[in-house]
């Protein structure tokens, strides 16, 4: 059925005709008793058709293996319906007169089909699929609509086209708001009127999808990508159409290609419509070289890679900050109860390992309630950020230091002796004694007590030798408190105890 926007072109006498020889053609050819050679003498009539369509089938795009020398084995090679089509394609690859529509350019529009046909082709044969012809002449024919539109309503079709920002991926619903049809419609309605076959008509009408969705059977798939391929090797000069990775996008999703495969077949699209474009006399220009084509290619990898360079640096930096968050205490910038959980599980586990000692210290820091009731609550948050500071510039590398809550921190000291660690136990505690905590601007004495728990061999890592290591610290810790704060008190734990516990 004609569409009301189809019905007003065809009242106003503004639809194209095809050239005499074709209509003559499409007419012989509806008849079941057409003669294969009244065929040729049809064609014969127009020696610009004919010649052309011999230079075709004589040329790697038909894939005939030996010489054609007359029309009568060309349709004998081709069929009649092959014959009518490709006539018929040819006639409309003329380059039609100039539309007065500025953006529509009727040179380039015909190589533009050109390329839509070859890259259906290349595409078709690539999928293994056994439509390679009919495909050709599906993608050669897909945007006539266009061209009508062009013809018929330059004007209207000039505002239409300076809105597209992808040619011809934004015209369906650009021209379906203007006109209430699209150039998709237009061409398969006026090919019916032609007497072209309807699974042509309907695979041109239908190959866009309704409102964008994935059409269902290979050939729309394959003219869909190639529509694609064709505005990437024949850019439009008025709209984004240079981006391969478009190309790239779409044969993967609607076809399966690799990314290779994608770059292989475009490159392959390139040069055979340039020598299909030699053997039909269309005219020069308009296409993208294979080594520009490479160029944009590697210019738009380069930028996506660089992208994802850009996007991964910053997922790291994401991924550390939230590590960082989830393992820091907020407060004092050590490592928090989380943390040193985790640590001291490794760290038994390595000295279990290498069969050697690890120790733990508890540290409080002494009368810190009574600090904080005396100089406020901000005061007591600089003493722990202080004390914290002062664990972490007196540790050694290898050990670690956190907060276990409140004002009680604790430090991780694997492979170390009794003296060592009696050493870095007084030293923290010295060192402390003499740091001055700046509150309002007074200089604060804080001093704070430690319990040492060493275990000289670990031999278990499981959580028993974990809690039995802060258990002896914390045990220690008290009696340091107990001997009068800022002080060190120690234990030993022997490999039995620990066994046992």
């Amino acid at each position: 059925m004609k569409s009301a926007f189809y019905q007003r072109l065809e009242s106003g006498g503004r639809l194209p005709t095809p050239p005499g020889v074709v209509i003559r053609l499409l007419e012989i050819t509806r008849q079941p008793d057409t003669s294969v050679r009244e065929i040729a003498d049809t064609i014969a009539a127009d020696p610009i058709l004919a010649a052309k369509i011999l230079r075709f089938v004589n040329s790697p795009m038909a894939g005939v293996a030996r010489q054609v020398s007359s029309l009568h084995q060309a349709v004998a090679l081709l069929g009649v319906r092959g014959v009518k089509m490709m006539a018929l394609s040819f006639s409309v690859l003329t380059a039609p007169a100039p539309t007065g529509c500025k953006r529509f350019d009727p040179k380039q529009f015909t190589v533009q089909s050109l390329a839509c046909g070859t890259a259906a082709k290349v595409i078709a044969a690539q999928c293994k699929s056994n439509l390679a012809n009919e495909a050709f002449v599906v993608g050669l024919l897909s945007q006539i609509g266009r061209s009508v539109i062009a013809a018929a309503l330059p004007a209207e079709y000039e505002r239409v086209l300076s809105s597209a920002r992808l040619v011809p991926e934004d015209l369906p619903a650009l021209e379906r708001a203007a006109f209430g049809e699209d150039y998709t419609g237009v061409g398969a309605q006026l090919l019916r009127g032609w007497g072209i076959p309807e699974p042509v008509c309907t695979v041109i009408e239908t190959f866009r999808g309704d409102g964008g969705e994935d059409p269902p059977s290979d050939l729309k798939s394959i003219i869909r990508v190639a529509e694609i391929a064709a505005s990437v090797a024949c850019p439009d000069p008025h709209a984004q159409t240079d981006n391969p990775d478009r190309f790239i996008q779409s044969a993967a999703r609607l076809l399966g290609f690799s990314e290779a495969q994608a770059m292989e077949t475009l490159n392959s699209i390139v040069t055979e419509v340039e020598d299909t474009r030699r053997v039909l006399d269309l005219p020069p220009g308009f296409m993208r070289s294979v080594e520009e084509l490479e160029g944009a290619v590697r210019e738009r990898i380069s930028e996506l890679t660089f992208a994802l360079h850009v996007e991964n640096q910053s997922m790291a930096r994401q991924q550390e900050d939230l590590l960082h968050r989830a393992t820091t205490d907020a407060l004092t910038g050590v490592g928090n109860r989380a943390a040193f959980d985790a640590r001291l599980a490794q760290e038994l586990e390595r000295s279990a390992r290498a069969g050697t000692s690890c120790a733990l210290l508890m540290i409080d820091v002494d009368r810190f309630k009574s600090f904080n009731d005396t100089y406020g609550h901000q005061a007591g948050d600089q003493t722990l950020k202080v004390v914290a500071e002062t664990l972490d510039q007196n540790i050694r590398k290898v050990d670690y230091v956190a907060r276990y809550g409140g004002e009680e921190f604790v430090v991780i000291a694997p492979n170390t002796t009794v003296e060592g660690i009696m050493t870095l136990a007084e030293r923290l505690r010295q060192t402390m004694e003499v740091t001055p905590v700046r509150v309002g601007g007074r200089s604060l004495t804080v001093t704070f007590s430690v319990g040492v728990a060493l275990m000289p061999e670990v031999s278990d890592t499981g959580p028993n030798t974990s809690n039995l290591l802060i258990r002896a610290a914390d045990e220690q810790l008290y009696a340091a408190k107990r001997s009068g704060r800022n002080a060190v008190q120690m234990t030993v734990l022997d490999a039995m105890a620990a066994a046992e516990a």
